[in-house]
Order: C-alpha cells, then sequence, then structure tokens
C-alpha cells in the first residue's frame, strides 16, 4: 500500500513537469515554410527557416549556423515570422 502510495505521488509531482515539456505551443496563425524569412520583433533579418519542427519551432540558417528557434519566441506579424529572439540571442539556441 504504502509503494501504491508513493508511486502516485511522485506521479502527481512529476504531471506538471511532463505537462510542460509536453505541451502543445500557442499555435501560429500558418505553419513557417521552408525558406521563408525570419526577423526579429524590429524587422531585422535573423535568418531563414530550414525546417519547421513537429514542436511548432523552427531550425532556421542564422550566418551559417543552424539554430533551433524555440516555439514560444514565434509568431506571424502582418503575414511575416518573427521571433521575439535577436539574432546574437539566436545564434546561442542549440
Amino acid at each position: 500500500m504504502r509503494l501504491a502510495l508513493s508511486f502516485a505521488a511522485a506521479l502527481f509531482v512529476a504531471a506538471p513537469v511532463l505537462a510542460n515539456e509536453t505541451a502543445a505551443p500557442a499555435a501560429l496563425e500558418r505553419a513557417p515554410r521552408q525558406g521563408e524569412v525570419l526577423r526579429d520583433t524590429g524587422g531585422r533579418l535573423i535568418g531563414k527557416v530550414y525546417q519547421a519542427q513537429p514542436s511548432g519551432a523552427v531550425l532556421a540558417i542564422v550566418n551559417g549556423a543552424t539554430v533551433r528557434i524555440p516555439a514560444n519566441t514565434l509568431s506571424i506579424v502582418d503575414g511575416k515570422l518573427v521571433t521575439t529572439l535577436t539574432k546574437s540571442e539566436a545564434l546561442k539556441q542549440k
């Protein structure tokens, strides 16, 4: 009985962590497209989308490096793909 309760308690504590890792990002009004230009919130060029990922993130080519731009930083503004990251922040992404 104690083992069952301990297991249940562990699941209860771990559930929010697991939910955050697998939670779907806020949906964009359209999916990013391969080759699409990625800009920062000021309209400056960050790079180009190499691949959209099922998680909602995109792989982008920034200064010749492939970086993963998290879905929670992406939005569509006036039909353009925008990230809240700066170019230097994007280059630090893995």
